[in-house]
């Protein structure tokens, strides 16, 4: 029998080799090395993780909490080296998303003559 996780490990080992993987990883260090951008980003992450706790909880955004996340997002798409960090970010999320779409085609084709 196939040891699946094997095959998840080696595509875990691969996706470090991608260039997507790559560039993410420089623009991370980019944003590390730079003071400013690292708290911005800090800040961000920050504002984030209260966002998503507080929808998870069904409780609505706070008018603070909807100005702060408007006025951070304003510093954010000034600061250069944070919009390369996300974009590099969505690029390796696009090939993540094609990667699953590739294994998950078997499950994919079982349905297919059930759905004609």
């Amino acid at each position: 029998m196939v040891n699946i996780y094997d095959a998840a490990n080696k595509l875990a080992e691969d996706l470090t080799q991608t260039d997507q993987y790559k560039k993410l990883q420089e623009a991370i260090k980019a944003v590390e090395d730079d003071k400013d951008a690292s708290a911005l980003f800090k800040k961000m992450d920050e504002l984030q993780n209260k966002i998503m706790q507080a929808q998870q909880a069904g409780q609505p955004l706070s008018a603070e909490d909807q100005q702060a996340y408007k006025d951070l997002n304003d510093q954010v798409q000034k600061n250069d080296k944070i919009v390369s960090l996300l974009t590099n970010e969505q690029g390796l999320y696009d090939l993540l998303g094609e990667v699953q779409q590739a294994y998950t085609k078997p499950i994919n084709d079982l349905y297919e003559d059930l759905r004609n």
